[in-house]
């Protein structure tokens, strides 16, 4: 061929690239190796136009030796496109491993030099390196790291922990999405759009953190709220924000929990999920959480607190449901609407009334617990609970709900016996305490009024079991003689 019939084909097969590389990318089918193939092309010109007869017989030798070595290059790169990435991308098998591609082609471009460079030169590269002590020393001293990052990419790719895209977390403040992965290093891109090239070996030696891996990607950030407001108002606060935003998903749903009791707030764990994305969606996402947080906080009077150190006596500040909030004119008030106690004397209620207290329970607190002793009757003054009986190899199950004014443990205090069943808050509750001690003078000053609390706790089971008239007078006798027995020892 004429030189100008050789640079012409070249430049026809190459402008002819073009048009099958935006073909292929068009078809998003895996990128073909153009630039190989424009660089085999060029170089199969160059060798035709160059006058091999003027040059050296060894140097003729090692030209062609070049250019026949480019187009095997580039016949190995197309078999591996064609068996291995284009089935992939047809969905006819899954995508080989990047890391798998290079091997090959690194293995199939050692073998295939090997071959090329003893057939057409007549040199033989294997018994070079194994002959030469000095050189096979320098090459594997030389090797040694490779090897190690090349056997952790290894094992990064066949144990399929991350792929391309995953967002990782090194633990040593790395973070970012993986952009690839090769023989030797693992490449992210972070937040600032930096490119952090990490070693394999670095990578296998952490403990990695894949935010995506389970197809969501979970935000988890902390805030401290002030200590006058309740934790399980705090709590339904902050789920509302929570539920409203439209980036939290809903499955798996936001937690909020109380976290810590630190020295100027109480600190509560949030941890909301979003869709997979990357560090920035991260940051984004807490960021209007947290400007909702305090908009919402404004409207409702609260804020969130920062430290503050003063000499001066504290102040508290107690919302509407604190117990403190109940005086004894409203405790009075209260037990003078108890059945067991409406009967009282004016004298009596002002002094039962001072000895009592008002405690505030969360939402899935226990109050009192099945089997154990009790020394105190309870009166819901605000909320509900739930009275649950216990049962052999079954979840305990529901008997009672008790509002506004019901009152449970009397039993337990009157007769020192164990607990009947477990009561429980259904929501947060204000519960009016009547200890043993406290009710003890009352009872022994006022034997009437021992009399008449044993009838109306007899009158009360009796209804709730179903118990005839006989049996109810029967337990109100057994009830009293067991009362003026225990509250006689009280005072010894």
């Amino acid at each position: 061929m004429s030189l100008l019939e050789v640079w012409v084909s070249a430049i026809v097969v190459m402008v002819l690239l073009l048009p099958l590389q935006i073909l292929v990318r068009r078809l998003r089918l895996p990128k073909l190796p153009i630039q190989l193939a424009t660089l085999s092309i060029l170089s199969w010109a160059l060798v035709r136009s160059l006058p091999l007869i003027l040059l050296p017989v060894h140097y003729r030798t090692w030209i062609s030796t070049i250019d026949e070595l480019m187009f095997s290059y580039l016949g190995i790169r197309m078999a591996l496109w064609g068996f291995l990435e284009l089935p992939a991308a047809l969905g006819l098998r899954k995508e080989p491993a990047q890391i798998l591609l290079q091997l090959l082609m690194l293995g199939g471009g050692t073998v295939a030099t090997v071959i090329l460079v003893q057939e057409q030169a007549r040199f033989n590269l294997v018994s070079l390196v194994t002959t030469s002590a000095v050189l096979t020393a320098m090459v594997g001293l030389a090797a040694q790291e490779p090897l190690k990052d090349l056997f952790a990419g290894l094992e990064l790719q066949f144990d399929d922990v991350f792929t391309v895209g995953d967002f990782l977390d090194l633990g040593d403040g790395t973070m970012g999405v993986v952009v690839s992965i090769n023989w030797r290093d693992t490449c992210l891109k972070d937040i600032t759009g930096s490119l952090v090239v990490v070693p394999n070996t670095q990578v296998t030696e952490v403990v990695v953190r894949n935010h995506v891996a389970f197809g969501v990607m979970g935000n988890r950030f902390d805030i401290g709220l002030d200590y006058s407001l309740p934790p399980s108002r705090a709590r339904q606060f902050l789920l509302d924000v929570l539920d409203k935003h439209p980036r939290v998903l809903d499955d798996p749903p936001p937690a909020v929990r109380v976290q810590a009791f630190a020295d100027s707030a109480i600190t509560y764990d949030i941890l909301a999920f979003q869709r997979p994305g990357n560090q920035s969606d991260l940051l984004d996402l807490r960021s209007e959480l947290l400007e909702q947080i305090w908009f919402t906080l404004e409207r409702a009077g609260q804020s969130v607190p920062y430290p503050v150190r003063e000499l001066r006596p504290k102040r508290s500040i107690l919302d509407a449901g604190h117990p403190e909030q109940r005086g004894m004119e409203h405790r009075r008030s209260l037990l003078s609407r108890n059945p067991l106690f409406g009967d009282l004397s004016e004298e009596e209620m002002f002094q039962l009334a001072t000895a009592t207290r008002c405690l505030r329970f969360a939402p899935g607190e226990v109050v009192v617990r099945e089997g154990n002793p009790g020394d105190s009757l309870f009166q819901v003054v605000q909320g509900v609970v739930e009275v649950l009986k216990s049962q052999e190899e079954a979840e305990p199950f529901q008997v009672a709900c008790l509002r506004h004014g019901d009152v449970f443990g009397e039993m337990s205090m009157l007769t020192d016996s164990r607990r009947s069943a477990t009561v429980r808050a259904l929501e947060e509750c204000l519960l009016l305490e009547v200890s043993r001690p406290s009710l003890g003078p009352l009872l022994l000053n006022n034997p009437p009024l021992m009399d008449r609390l044993a009838h109306l706790v007899s009158k009360r089971r009796g209804e709730l079991e179903g118990m005839e008239r006989e049996k109810v007078k029967a337990h109100e006798n057994q009830l009293l003689r067991r009362m003026k027995q225990l509250f006689e020892n009280l005072t010894l």
